[in-house]
């Protein structure tokens, strides 16, 4: 029992780790920080733009973070707050020409580093990877909200 746990929340620490890095090396060259990669790929896969609840789900953030993360890409010309509505959180947030060519090479590099990492993993064990994850990551969670009951 002692080695499962040892192995799942080292792979699981090292994994994390090697991401950011990357990711914080990546955005570096383009003059932004790893954080941001979140949201502009999500904002990438989401033409009509996104809310910043929205956002915050999709990047697995609170409000305000995002709200920081939002006015950073911003402040860089990356992205705009569509501000027709007068209610901050609903207003959708949308990538400008820059920040969509920004995205495209974020999504581009997300897309290569994924087929990278995963060399050497068929199609059918990547799918049970990432089922087996998803339970892993329910269960975990469940047990989290006993924790916030008491």
């Amino acid at each position: 029992m002692e080695q499962r746990y040892t192995t799942f929340s080292l792979l699981l620490i090292n994994i994390s780790r090697c991401v950011q890095k990357i990711k914080n090396i990546e955005m570096a060259a383009l003059g932004l920080k790893g954080k941001q990669v979140q949201c502009l790929f999500a904002l990438f896969n989401c033409p009509e733009g996104a809310s910043l609840t929205k956002l915050s789900e999709a990047c697995s953030e609170d409000k305000g973070m995002m709200s920081r993360t939002v006015k950073e890409l911003s402040e860089a010309g990356l992205v705009y707050v569509d501000t027709e509505r007068d209610r901050k959180y609903k207003n959708p947030v949308r990538l400008t020409e820059k920040g969509e060519h920004i995205a495209r090479f974020v999504a581009e590099k997300i897309s290569a580093l994924l087929e990278e990492g995963s060399a050497g993993i068929s199609e059918d064990e990547r799918t049970q990877l990432y089922r087996s994850l998803g339970i892993i990551s329910e269960n975990l969670a469940d047990i989290c909200k006993k924790y916030d009951l008491k």
